[in-house]
């Protein structure tokens, strides 16, 4: 896409410009081997400041594009964003200097990447790692600031600062995560991008480094889009929830209205392939079938070949379903009959 060069001017940031964060009809796609591989297909969604949103879906689904996308950080080639757009506080990041987005990465926007053993750099100490991540967006800081700074990132994480100089081969796999959400939050950005951030981890120390990714988020009212497949972690951290499928959302709402009434196939057997406490099940049941190819997507609904509940209808390409608001802030890309019936 064509971006403006406007790397001279100050971006126009306007904190009250309806959604904090808007994404309209995102289009990724990939070309690997002569092939094109559609990975986001028309994602669209709103998040506002404070809040977070659970990008939930099987590998493959698009998460992680959309993450980078709003990042600016896809390799092109292969990826290329063919349509849509993203604004931040009323700012369209595809319609700004590569220059102008290197501020807004680390300032504005961070992510925490999914490997926390490849996300450091060996030879660096971790201490220099987070310090250049301030010195870099705050010129204005000497060095004597610089290093407190990071230091206080540190004990802010459970880290005590006498580890300044220590390199990442001397941190257990749950310290080097703690690490990377340091360096992520060094800055006082507006929007953190998670991937994946706990799945490396055990789940005791998956459950201290939620928590404290939540303390951090409600102290400094940062927006956070997380990605992951795992329900129990978007219950206890997300407000919203998007359910991915073959790069388009297909059932969005609030925590309650996903949780608690999940209407897509898809989303119903998220859940139903979930082990519970108090039923008497032998076995777990997972959904059938393989995700689709990217490459070579199904006519009408992507998911229609692994859905029990699926007609003529949902095969046939000038019927493929529209994301429908079926109550409150509920949306479900469906043509099930009980769907339309409940928007009607």
């Amino acid at each position: 896409m064509k971006r403006k060069d406007n790397a001279a001017e100050e971006l126009n940031w306007q904190e009250e410009s309806g959604h904090f964060l808007s994404v309209r009809d995102l289009v990724v796609e990939y070309t690997a081997a002569g092939e094109v591989i559609h990975a986001v297909n028309g994602v669209s969604f709103d998040l506002e400041r404070g809040e977070t949103l659970g990008l939930v879906g099987e590998t493959g689904a698009g998460k992680t594009t959309i993450a980078k996308a709003i990042l600016r950080i896809l390799p092109d080639p292969p990826a290329k964003v063919r349509s849509g757009s993203i604004l931040l506080n009323g700012v369209d990041l595809f319609q700004i200097s590569e220059r102008d987005m290197r501020k807004v990465r680390g300032e504005k926007i961070s992510m925490i990447f999914q490997d926390p053993m490849t996300a450091l750099n060996p030879v660096m100490t971790v201490g220099d790692q987070i310090a250049e991540a301030i010195q870099l967006h705050h010129k204005d800081y000497t060095a004597k600031e610089v290093t407190l700074r990071a230091c206080e990132m540190l004990e802010k994480v459970g880290i005590p600062a006498s580890r300044y100089s220590d390199y990442p081969h001397q941190f257990s796999g749950g310290m080097k995560q703690r690490v990377v959400i340091a360096m992520s939050l060094a800055c006082n950005p507006l929007l953190i991008l998670a991937d994946e951030p706990t799945t490396a981890l055990d789940v005791t120390i998956q459950a201290q480094v939620l928590d404290m990714m939540k303390a951090l988020r409600e102290e400094q009212n940062t927006s956070m889009i997380l990605i992951t497949h795992d329900l129990g972690v978007v219950a206890e951290t997300c407000d919203k929830v998007a359910v991915v499928y073959a790069g388009k959302i297909i059932e969005m709402g609030s925590r309650e209205e996903i949780f608690d009434d999940p209407r897509h196939p898809y989303t119903l057997g998220l859940f139903g392939s979930l082990p519970t406490l108090t039923g008497d099940e032998i076995r777990l049941h997972p959904i059938d079938g393989m995700p689709p190819n990217p490459a070579d997507l199904p006519e009408g609904c992507s998911f229609h070949p692994r859905c029990g509940k699926s007609c003529e209808a949902c095969r046939k390409q000038d019927q493929a379903p529209e994301l429908q608001l079926i109550s409150g802030t509920h949306y479900v890309r469906c043509l099930d009959q009980g769907v339309k019936e409940v928007k009607s």
